[in-house]
């Protein structure tokens, strides 16, 4: 199954009146690039980005754009070396490694990517979707004690909200169910589906009924 990633176009595209570049050429090109993503003209936009980065070579801004909309062509090793650019000038930022974890997963590159969302967390990007994706990596590496205690993180949490739990609750469940807990993963898929989670139905009717 694909990882899960909550409000993924609003969490890409920070779309602010202000970039990180003196160069008002690489500016103005950032923006029409920027255009370009929200009306789906993803080759366009990233030979609007590389534009940008020929007249200002640290311009982050445009180096993580280009590689979430390559991440949106499914090219995600040129988006692993872009988010590797954004990293080089900025290595604080726990959104780029996120990004970066995310293409690496669907590389099933699942121990890089566990380690850069570790990287997120620790850098206090702490969005409960993270963690849920950080346990599905765990999962896929039958790391089924880490990927109970992320899932954990996100079910005890205060917030988070509906969604990411109904998520955690799907996915404990499964991993349940592979050690051999088929009961307590059952629980875990019931909750999973009274919050919601389509994927809960189809799979309760495989595993526990």
């Amino acid at each position: 199954m694909k990882p899960i990633f909550c409000f993924l176009t609003l969490f890409f595209f920070s779309y602010s009146a202000y970039s990180q570049t003196d160069n008002i050429k690489a500016e103005k090109l950032y923006h029409l690039a920027m255009d370009k993503v929200f009306r789906k003209d993803y080759t366009g936009a990233i030979a609007g980005f590389t534009e940008a980065i020929k007249l200002d070579s640290v311009f982050i801004e445009a180096w993580e754009n280009r590689g979430v909309t390559k991440y949106y062509l499914h090219d995600y090793e040129g988006a692993i070396k872009d988010y590797d650019m954004a990293l080089e000038i900025n290595t604080y930022d726990g959104n780029t490694y996120v990004r970066r974890g995310w293409a690496k997963f669907d590389l099933k590159m699942f121990g890089e990517a566990i380690v850069d969302f570790t990287k997120a967390i620790e850098k206090g990007s702490g969005d409960p979707g993270y963690y849920n994706t950080r346990g599905e990596a765990k999962y896929k590496l039958q790391d089924y004690v880490g990927a109970i205690a992320d899932f954990n993180m996100v079910i005890d949490a205060w917030y988070g909200g509906k969604i990411p739990k109904s998520e955690a609750y799907f996915w404990r469940g499964l991993v349940r169910i592979d050690m051999g807990q088929k009961e307590s993963g059952c629980i875990d898929l019931n909750k999973s589906a009274k919050l919601g989670y389509p994927k809960a139905f189809e799979v309760k009717k495989v595993y526990c009924e």
